[in-house]
Parts: C-alpha cells; sequence; structure tokens
C-alpha cells in the first residue's frame, strides 16, 4: 500500500526560495509545484482552500502504523428501539456506513493541523442511502447520530431479494483534500479561468491522490451530482464497500456548513455518480 502522506511539509525556514505560507501544512513539493505553475500569490490562495478530511480504507492491516480503527462500510445497524429504520422510495435505505465519533476524533487530532474536529466528539454516526430514489435532489439519504453501543439490528427484508452491504470495517487517517476545477472556489482564485482551474486541480491531485471513501473534505469525483450550497460529507466509492450497485459507481452525503457547525444531519442531500 503506498503511503500518500510520507511527504515533507512546507517549512518557512527550511524552505526559503517559497514565498510563506499560512494555514494548513501543505506537503512542500506540491506548494513548491502550484508556485512553479501558477506563481507564489496563486499558490497560496489555493493553498488556503485546501480541507482536512478523513481517508477511511477497508484493506488496511490490523498493524499498519497511523491508522485508526473507525467503524464499518454495511452490515446492520445501531438503530434505539423507538427509530425505525429509514425508508427509500420503494425499499429500507441501505446502510451505507456506521463510524464510531471518537475514533474519528482520534485520527483527525492526530492530522497535521489543529483544525477543531467539526463532528460529535462520541456516539455512532449512521449514514444511509436510498438505491431507487425517486427524486435524487430530494430525500435520498439519511445521517442519524446514535450513542455508543445502541443494540444492532439487521436491514428489513428488500422485498426483491437484494442483500444488503456486508460489513466492512475500516480504519481512518488524517489526509488533505483539494477542490476540483468544477468548485466555484477554486475557480475564483483564477477568475473563471476554466484551464487554469483545471491544471491546479490535476496537480493538486498528482501530490494529494484521492480515496474510495472520504469523510469531510472535497468531492474527489468531478462527475458526481453536487447539490447547490453544500459540501461533501461522506463520499464512498461502491467498489470499496463490496457493493452490487449496477450502474452506480459511487454515492455520497453533503451538508452546508450552516448545519456543519450546528451538527445538524436532518437537511443532508445525496450526490452519486453514474457510469
Amino acid at each position: 500500500m503506498s503511503d500518500t502522506y510520507a511527504w515533507t511539509p512546507y517549512d518557512p525556514e527550511k524552505h526559503a526560495d517559497l514565498p510563506g505560507l499560512p494555514g494548513l501544512p501543505v506537503p512542500y513539493g506540491l506548494y513548491a509545484a502550484l508556485c512553479e505553475q501558477v506563481g507564489g500569490e496563486h499558490a497560496a490562495r489555493v493553498a488556503e482552500l485546501l480541507r482536512p478530511s478523513l481517508e477511511l480504507r477497508p484493506d488496511v492491516p490490523d498493524d499498519a502504523p497511523g491508522w485508526t480503527p473507525a467503524g464499518r462500510t454495511g452490515g446492520p445497524a445501531a438503530l434505539p428501539e423507538d427509530v425505525d429504520w429509514p425508508k427509500g422510495h420503494r425499499y429500507p435505505m441501505e446502510l451505507l456506513a456506521q463510524l464510531d465519533c471518537a475514533r474519528l476524533a482520534e485520527a483527525f487530532r492526530a492530522g497535521r493541523s489543529g483544525t477543531p474536529w467539526p463532528l460529535p466528539a462520541d456516539g455512532l454516526l449512521l449514514f444511509f442511502h436510498d438505491l431507487f430514489p425517486a427524486d435524487p435532489d430530494g430525500d435520498c439519504c439519511v445521517v442519524l447520530h446514535v450513542p455508543s453501543g445502541t443494540p444492532e439490528r439487521p436491514a428489513p427484508p428488500d422485498p426483491d431479494g437484494l442483500e444488503p452491504l456486508p460489513a466492512r470495517p475500516v480504519r481512518a487517517r488524517w489526509a488533505l483534500s483539494a477542490p476540483s476545477y468544477l468548485d466555484d472556489e477554486l475557480r475564483e482564485v483564477f477568475a473563471g479561468d476554466y484551464l487554469d482551474a483545471m491544471g491546479v486541480s490535476d496537480t493538486c491531485h498528482e501530490h494529494l491522490g484521492s480515496t474510495d471513501i472520504r469523510l469531510l473534505g472535497w468531492c474527489d469525483s468531478h462527475n458526481t451530482t453536487r447539490p447547490d450550497g453544500h459540501r461533501p460529507l461522506l463520499q464512498v466509492e461502491g467498489s470499496a464497500a463490496d457493493a452490487s450497485w449496477g450502474e452506480l459507481v459511487n454515492v455520497s452525503v453533503w451538508i452546508t456548513d450552516e448545519d456543519l457547525a450546528a451538527g445538524r444531519f436532518d437537511r443532508v442531500r445525496y450526490g452519486m455518480e453514474v457510469a
């Protein structure tokens, strides 16, 4: 397994040949490449757009350094007795992931920045989505925050006999995330110049890579539907969750900045990419 984050952070004392850089500890190689590509002023503005996130993987060995057990994709759901399994348009929603907030916070705080953990510090976050949404812009996903230790229950039987996602434990580590050329924030740095934004987006991807499952950060897919005024909360590639979604490649749950700051999950929106 390659280690994307075995990099040298930018250090203003060691790297005096580059302009000063505030904010997150950007890899030296990325910052140097951006300075050469678009100049120091634009490179600093791009660096300020980088967001901390958590990379989640199901295939990490137990003894891999820097990775924290963080929950799982699929499996049964820890639902309180008075909470029904969420229903989709036609069938029960599918449990996408069940994540341990305390372990997520631990992995996030172990990262290379002092950014505060923006999600609950305890309990479990449950992510559900509708495999057959009538309106992809409507209520196609549900996020629930429940106490740790809540008894688990299996998904209700699917009328067509579809199997639920299998339980796959995941581990988490801190990771930087960069905007895409489709994000207004990056295009604004270059006064709407699409080609400059695309070039910078490619450079960031080359140095930071992408991940099949990401919590927080920016959207990793150029082809995912993006709800206006929202940012990604969770992104899951079907292959990483061992999903049988047909032409559906990945799904994502989106949240507004306001709701993220308030810890409010009842207005999340859905994103997806179809092959």
